[in-house]
């Protein structure tokens, strides 16, 4: 007897039995292998982190100074020499406060002479006393003249510029002119004094504390050479090629000596700091081959090259360590070369993966 043909099954019966019995174990098996790439690739926490290094210049002085000019705002870029601002060196108002400080010894010692010296000495004594009030007034005047000859041409600009009254630059010649006769007169004084301090002096002037009134005429001496010169100012430039990042200061401002004034960030980074975090199994050593990964939401991988690698375990900076909560916060710190393929800005972090040797 002949075997029967064999029914044929239909297509939707062969579906639907694929499906029950197969369909499920694919679709698991699918999801695992997916799920492993995107933990190792997007989730899972590398053994070794790092971020593009920062390299910051702060632009400061090695003096005192009223800060006339800043040339640059946030986020200008600057090359390498460029200048910053404009600083000038002998502040008027400090150098006030100094011969201040003179007139108040100068009184003290008047009071101190009063009790002291002979009756016979008193008035060459006080003549001499006159002399040196009459310089510190005429070295505080010769101040004021400068200030008020700085303010004149800051006034006289933005007069040029129609920011400013003609009414208030003419009173500021006013004041300059004022202040030019005072000290034309005070210096008059001081020499008619000085002659008839020579034509007076006695053979025995006493004790009239010496060393004081050294001390006062070495530095009015000092004050007077400065104010002779012509103002000075001191021109700050940029240390490094790169953007400003930082303003500390504007122009009007005194500055202290080592104050910065505006920090400058370099714009194209040139290494990795990376951090190899415990345990250290078979470290990474110079030369060899690390695999960095950015943390865009469309990841990008280069190779570099250890540079340097450090010898003890330090604490990982503090953005990454607010990037990685909960994980270790010391690592040994590596120095990896930039990938050519990669643009990555300065501090953005990244995952590092040690390439098999």
């Amino acid at each position: 007897m002949e075997p029967l043909p064999k029914i044929p099954s239909p297509p939707k019966l062969v579906w639907r039995e694929f499906r029950h019995r197969f369909f499920p174990a694919l679709v698991f098996g699918c999801a695992l292998v997916a799920s492993a790439v995107l933990w190792l690739q997007q989730a899972s926490a590398p053994h070794l982190i790092g971020e593009v290094e920062v390299v910051s210049s702060p632009v400061g002085t090695g003096a005192d100074g009223l800060l006339l000019e800043l040339y640059v705002d946030r986020f200008s870029e600057v090359a390498a020499g460029d200048p910053i601002a404009e600083l000038q060196v002998s502040d008027p108002e400090a150098t006030q406060m100094a011969l201040a400080t003179m007139s108040t010894e100068l009184q003290m010692l008047e009071a101190r002479m009063m009790q002291d010296q002979q009756r016979i000495l008193q008035g060459y004594q006080q003549l001499r006393l006159n002399w040196l009030q009459e310089r510190v007034a005429l070295a505080t005047a010769r101040v004021q003249l400068q200030f008020d000859e700085s303010e004149l041409v800051r006034i006289g600009k933005l007069a040029a510029d129609k920011l400013v009254s003609v009414d208030e630059l003419e009173r500021a010649q006013s004041r300059v002119d004022t202040r030019r006769t005072e000290v034309g007169e005070r210096l008059h004084l001081v020499g008619e004094i000085e002659g008839s301090l020579n034509g007076l002096k006695p053979e025995d002037s006493g004790r009239f504390d010496t060393t004081v009134t050294t001390r006062i005429s070495e530095s009015l001496a000092a004050h007077e050479q400065q104010l002779r010169e012509k103002n000075k100012t001191l021109t700050l430039r940029a240390p490094i090629a790169g953007v400003v990042t930082l303003r500390h200061h504007l122009a009007g401002e005194r500055v202290r000596r080592g104050e910065p004034i505006v920090t400058i960030t370099a714009t194209k980074p040139e290494r990795i700091v990376g951090y190899l975090r415990p345990p250290l199994n078979n470290p990474p050593k110079p030369g060899d081959t690390i695999e960095v990964r950015t943390r865009a939401q469309r990841r990008q991988i280069g190779l570099g090259k250890v540079l340097r690698v450090g010898t003890h375990l330090e604490a990982i900076s503090t953005n990454l360590a607010a990037a990685n909560p909960g994980q270790l916060r010391q690592g040994v710190p590596l120095l990896i070369s930039l990938p050519d393929n990669l643009s990555l800005l300065p501090g953005e972090q990244v995952d590092l993966a040690v390439r098999p040797r």
